[in-house]
């Protein structure tokens, strides 16, 4: 018996003239209408005021439009930010930009985590740039392409002990 292609079966069940219409249909559902969706692709790197690169962490855009961006940071420093999917860019606009998880490696346990019994790694960079609400970077994206350089002030509270139980 001969190999069967999917346009063949789809064929058999719903009648040739539907075959087209729902192959076009299935491939606009996977790939979307377009690859921009009017998004600027945006690179950049995240390090603290001394050179230091951060090795790990968010990137959160919020405030530019209708969505905000994010992205991982890399142990190189280096981001790519995504809206639609998690590297096609961010749309044009300015924002408020804010990091979470930029700390050192959590060595702790899964029973250290879930008990707390040992304090979470102390974020490396300082606390303002937790949230959008108390954070100063502001950045602005624009066509064809943007680069960011995240100049980060590093953390100098003191860590925090785990509470007593």
């Amino acid at each position: 018996m001969p190999m069967q292609t999917l346009a063949d079966v789809l064929g058999e069940r719903l009648g040739r003239r539907w075959c087209p219409t729902l192959i076009a249909a299935l491939l606009v559902a996977v790939f979307g209408c377009g690859p921009s969706r009017g998004v600027v692709p945006v690179t950049g790197i995240a390090k603290l005021k001394d050179g230091t690169p951060l090795a790990r962490g968010h990137v959160f855009l919020t405030g530019g439009g209708a969505n905000g961006a994010r992205g991982q940071i890399q142990p190189d420093g280096t981001f790519r930010l995504g809206t639609f999917t998690p590297t096609d860019g961010a749309k044009p606009g300015t924002y408020t930009a804010y990091i979470l998880g930029a700390t050192k490696e959590d060595t702790r346990s899964y029973d250290e985590k879930l008990n707390q019994t040992k304090p979470a790694p102390p974020s490396l960079v300082d606390t303002k740039y937790d949230a959008a609400a108390t954070s100063d970077l502001r950045v602005e994206i624009k066509p064809p392409k943007t680069h960011l350089d995240l100049v980060l002030e590093p953390n100098t509270a003191p860590s925090k002990s785990p509470p007593k139980r």
